[in-house]
């Protein structure tokens, strides 16, 4: 009796332990938790919140710091767009004393006062001709079954014929065409729709303006002393918008031809705020007015790479970004800063003293060379031109000078060593970048006349006229002959042909 009930409290008591304490048979190895034991998840559970919360922290601190790195951005953008202003000011102040007004301070209207009758070009007194324009076939579709009608219209037009102002008087026919339903009439020879000057007088005002390099006013006063033909100033700058929307596919066309020729020099020089390009070889001349003095001015005109020989100075825009078959750095500017150095003091550095003549006298040696190509055999021009690259690896290698600035030409001799020579393996290109300077020379002398551009459309003017006259004249075509066909027709077919295609590049042996 007293064993049973021992035996029902022993069986009491480990009730009461199990439900403080209860018993699963899975601690090690639960199913419920994918076979991973509860104390590894519990403890993992654990870390993941501390982990929560330091990122939670880590992120707010983040977002804090970012919002302070914005408003700190902002500033700097404040400042730029106030320091450009600024910069902006300074640089037009010495052009020009004009300040751009606020279009919304001003309530007064644009243009002419209301009741204002203008000014318009009278009719000559006299009408030296008069031609009749006929029809055979519509100007629209093309058809020939036009027909007449009973009106007419007359367009008065004064041109220079034979040295002398003549008034033509172009009376245009109508016809009423079945095809197109349209009433058409046609165009005289030489005639430009609704213009009272004629072609020849653009023509020669445009030469005169971008070749001679004359001012609105000479020309204004050079056509009426020739011709007694009066102009105003307004009349030819409408003659320049005339001619580059006539010519534009032209000048279009010279550009995308760029690439095609075996080499190009290239050039560049200041235009009031922007930069005035020049590309140009024997056979065409071409000029850009672009914002930018860098390499992507190259690039858009050239390609990023250029299949031909690139001549030109040492200025960065030509270097590495600036991809071509091969390239050839100016020696007169190379032999310009050598001579500066020889001019001044190297008695402490006698080192320099010796290693600047060795260079002049190799750069001298090897434009010798290449210009007297012609008289040598192929052996033996091959043979001095591997004579001048065996002294100018001698001289690049040379170890560094005492004299900075002369170290420096040595330097320059290292990171150009392939495009320094490169004339004597090519003898049609030219050792030096002459050609584009000269190029571009008679056009600062233009850009000191009008001081630069301040518009896109004057800037295309005078880069598609200076182009159309200067490559006109490199085909050994008529540029003033050239101008008037812009003037009446514009950009033909035909007018494309007479310019003709790029040539090949001959090698030396």
């Amino acid at each position: 009796m007293w064993e049973c009930s021992v035996g029902w409290q022993q069986a009491q008591n480990s009730n009461h332990s199990r439900a403080r304490n209860p018993y699963c048979p899975f601690q090690k190895f639960c199913i419920f938790l994918h076979g991973e034991e509860p104390e590894s998840v519990l403890a993992e559970r654990e870390y993941l919140r501390d982990r929560v919360d330091t990122l939670e922290f880590a992120m707010d601190f983040s977002n804090h710091q970012l919002k302070k790195l914005q408003e700190h951005v902002k500033e700097l953008e404040d400042e730029k767009d106030h320091l450009q202003k600024e910069l902006s000011d300074a640089l037009r102040d010495p052009f020009t004393k004009y300040k751009k007004k606020d279009p919304a301070a001003s309530t007064a209207k644009r243009g002419a006062p209301i009741g204002h009758q203008g000014h318009f070009r009278s009719n000559p007194d006299v009408i030296d001709k008069t031609l009749d324009v006929y029809l055979d076939r519509c100007p629209i579709c093309g058809g020939e079954s036009i027909s007449p009608c009973n009106h007419t219209t007359e367009h008065i037009q004064e041109d220079f014929e034979d040295g002398k102002l003549t008034a033509t008087c172009f009376v245009h026919c109508y016809y009423w065409c079945p095809d197109c339903k349209h009433v058409v009439h046609g165009w005289g020879e030489n005639e430009i729709p609704n213009a009272f000057i004629g072609p020849d007088v653009r023509a020669k005002a445009s030469f005169m303006r971008h070749e001679i390099k004359s001012s609105y006013n000479d020309t204004r006063r050079t056509l009426e002393c020739f011709g007694n033909l009066k102009l105003s100033n307004a009349a030819l700058v409408g003659f320049d918008k005339h001619m580059t929307r006539q010519g534009k596919p032209l000048y279009d066309a010279l550009k995308q031809s760029l690439p095609e020729y075996s080499f190009m020099y290239a050039d560049e020089t200041g235009w009031k705020r922007d930069w005035l390009w020049v590309f140009t070889n024997p056979f065409i001349t071409f000029f850009d007015i672009d914002e930018s003095r860098g390499s992507q001015v190259v690039i858009d005109h050239l390609g990023a790479y250029y299949n031909g020989i690139l001549i030109s100075d040492f200025y960065g825009a030509y270097r590495d970004k600036v991809g071509a078959f091969a390239k050839q750095k100016c020696m007169v500017h190379l032999l310009r800063d050598i001579k500066k150095l020889l001019e001044g003091d190297l008695k402490k550095h006698p080192d320099a003293e010796r290693f600047l003549p060795l260079v002049k006298e190799l750069i001298q040696d090897a434009i010798f060379l290449h210009s007297q190509h012609s008289t040598f055999t192929s052996d033996e021009y091959r043979s001095g031109r591997k004579d001048i690259l065996k002294r100018f690896r001698k001289l690049y290698r040379h170890a560094p000078l005492s004299h900075h600035e002369s170290d420096n030409i040595r330097k320059r001799l290292i990171t150009f060593q392939n495009e320094l020579f490169t004339f004597l393996k090519y003898p049609a290109i030219e050792p030096t970048n002459n050609i584009s300077e000269r190029a571009i020379r008679n056009s600062v002398r233009f850009r000191k006349l009008i001081f630069g551009n301040m518009t896109a459309s004057g800037k295309l003017n005078i880069a598609l006229a200076m182009t159309i006259i200067r490559t006109a004249m490199q085909r050994t075509l008529n540029p003033i002959e050239i101008l008037r066909n812009i003037a009446v027709k514009g950009t033909t077919p035909e007018l494309l042909k007479r310019f003709g295609l790029p040539t090949t590049m001959p090698q030396a042996p």
